[in-house]
């Protein structure tokens, strides 16, 4: 499809490392956000300046960089995937 996922948190590199072999490798690039702290989350808008670290947020960017779909979830919850499968097939 021609889909690109990339996780990106305010964490540091080592605790990425750590948390993408806690659950055995992760098939798609991980981003830290850490330095300078949440330099890419306020971009988005999505950086928690009272806890210092970034929302959980989904966004879809299509490769023009137009973001043509974004979600915030509150901690503890995830996306979705077949809700975002079924955005990413409206873009394309």
């Amino acid at each position: 499809m021609g889909i690109s996922v990339i996780e990106i948190s305010c964490d540091s590199i080592p605790t990425q490392k750590a948390f993408s072999e806690s659950l055995g490798g992760i098939s798609f690039p991980i981003g830290s956000d850490f330095h300078p702290q949440g330099f890419i989350s306020r971009k988005f808008d999505v950086y928690n300046e009272e806890k210092g670290n970034s929302k959980r947020a989904v966004f879809i960017i299509n490769k023009d960089g137009k973001i043509h779909f974004s979600e915030e979830f509150e901690p503890g919850n995830l996306p979705q995937v077949e809700n975002l499968i079924k955005k990413v097939n409206e873009i394309i």
